[in-house]
């Protein structure tokens, strides 16, 4: 989908003579860092409440500039940690609030999927979610890599969640909890990242 995004930008009437303003892609690692013990409520499930500490986010993420003001990006992200695994993927839009010498501070948003699955030695819980994403953050330019740090806010609405109890059959879970959380991200880009138009930074 990003393969046809970049081409369709490149080859536009107004970026015809520049190409794509810049663009980047690369990993990506994190943390959730609110709440400490994620997630922080489980509804039906208390037994797994709270198991969560010391998780990681690995993925990557990449971005295409439109403009001088403003980018979209994608995030796939893989979380883990003990008895507990997370996949996601948002489309996002970002508006830059600043830039000059290299930097830019940008905040935005998105959409998309996901699931997060926990584990005990009681059985399994999988809810599948629908993604809404928040972020600020700023990035560091060179002429081909990038680096960037983002603080993001996610809102995760339960879709259809199941738990299988071990040596038991998959079940309908009634009430899956509350997964909001807060996190930390750095990412390292590499691409082009040299503005076409004179003047900008």
């Amino acid at each position: 989908m990003f393969a046809l995004l970049l081409a369709a930008l490149a080859t536009s009437p107004a970026h015809a003579d520049s190409g794509l303003w810049m663009w980047g892609v690369g990993p990506t690692l994190g943390t959730i860092v609110y709440p400490g013990r994620f997630p922080a409520a489980l509804g039906d499930y208390p037994n797994l409440e709270g198991r969560v500490r010391g998780d990681v986010i690995t993925g990557g993420h990449l971005v295409a500039y439109i403009d001088g003001e403003n980018r979209l990006g994608s995030h796939v992200d893989l979380g883990f940690g003990s008895g507990y695994t997370s996949a996601a993927w948002t489309l996002e839009y970002e508006r830059i609030l600043m830039r000059g010498s290299g930097i830019h501070v940008f905040a935005g948003g998105g959409l998309g999927f996901g699931t997060y699955t926990l584990r005990d030695d009681a059985g399994k819980l999988n809810t599948p979610t629908y993604e809404l994403r928040g972020q600020v953050g700023a990035l560091y330019k060179q002429k081909q890599t990038a680096e960037e740090l983002s603080l993001f806010v996610k809102l995760p609405i339960n879709g259809n969640p199941t738990y299988t109890p071990e040596g038991g059959t998959k079940e309908d879970a009634t009430n899956a909890g509350n997964w909001f959380h807060i996190g930390l991200m750095a990412t390292v880009y590499f691409g082009d990242w040299t503005m076409p138009r004179k003047g900008n930074k």
